[in-house]
């Protein structure tokens, strides 16, 4: 091979590498961007009408089951509260409406520990907590 030969080798191997290099970046965006719509990471919320309770009223609970600000519609939700002291009341599940939204409510027991409640919605591996005070 004389001088020429080799050089226009050379070019033509090194173009091929960047072409090969700038492919596999192109495939490694193209999974990266169909994992991201493949996997739903979903996000919930939680909020009571007031901070504060007194016995026998009722606590109205709502929130919202979103994933990437879409409604995840027709999905359970688990709600629990937990008092100061004492066990957790689980409260029946609800389920979200077309918009991802749900609602329930708690009447506070005759009987209830003044002091600082958590309540806990969880759904599709998420949660979240709201205190409230009775």
């Amino acid at each position: 091979m004389n001088f020429q030969t080799d050089l226009l080798l050379r070019i033509i191997l090194g173009e091929v590498v960047v072409a090969l290099a700038i492919l596999i970046v192109l495939l490694i965006l193209l999974v990266w961007w169909l994992l991201r719509k493949i996997i739903v990471v979903p996000t919930i919320t939680v909020a009571t009408d007031k901070n504060a309770y007194f016995r026998g009223e009722t606590v109205a609970i709502s929130g919202d089951l979103l994933s990437d600000a879409n409604p995840i519609p027709d999905q359970a939700v688990a709600l629990a509260i937990k008092p100061p002291i004492g066990d957790v009341y689980s409260l029946p599940s609800v389920t979200t409406d077309e918009k991802g939204h749900f609602a329930s409510g708690w009447v506070v027991p005759a009987g209830a520990i003044a002091g600082s409640y958590l309540l806990t919605a969880a759904a599709l591996g998420v949660s979240a907590s709201k205190t409230f005070t009775l």
